[in-house]
């Protein structure tokens, strides 16, 4: 467990990373949290914490609220297809939070890493690498949630460019 200032420090790499980088900040975020979300898995797998397949996914998604990066819930589960939807309402997810503590209102969706740490349970607990995760809604961006669909590759790019979202 490591405490850290999201408000300020981690809205402050963000931002950081975003007069640096441009847009590649989103897919640095991203990646990150897909690997931080496959690492977990795998070291929590191997000492019992996380069980495996659909449950395991329940698992990964509570301790990752219960450990204060949002309050996510799945809504929506078809682990045979892999598409998932998973819901963040109040307390918000962390990113969108800092965004909104600082404000900071966006067009775009923000919970970049959380939606990376999401792919990466999912990719870990599946055994596929083709699974990713797009936020197709924010409360930086003036949504009532963070809204977040998990499946193939192949399922949510048309879905991701057809409605503007970021994959």
């Amino acid at each position: 467990m490591c405490l850290f200032d999201i408000t300020g420090g981690f809205y402050s790499i963000r931002t950081s990373l975003e007069r640096t980088i441009g847009p590649a900040a989103s897919t640095l975020l991203y990646q990150a949290g897909v690997e931080g979300g496959k690492r977990f898995v795998s070291s929590a797998s191997k000492i019992g914490i996380i069980r495996s397949g659909p449950v395991g996914l329940e698992d990964c998604i509570e301790i990752f609220s219960q450990a204060g990066f949002g309050s996510f819930q799945i809504t929506e589960s078809d682990w045979r297809d892999c598409h998932i939807v998973v819901e963040c309402e109040a307390p918000s997810a962390f990113e969108a939070f800092a965004f909104k503590e600082n404000k900071s209102a966006r067009k775009e969706p923000v919970c970049d890493y959380a939606r990376g740490v999401l792919a990466g349970f999912c990719q870990q607990l599946s055994a596929r690498e083709d699974v990713m995760c797009v936020e197709v809604e924010c409360m930086a961006a003036g949504s009532r949630r963070c809204l977040f669909e998990i499946g193939g590759h192949a399922q949510l790019k048309g879905k991701a460019l057809a409605g503007g979202v970021k994959i």
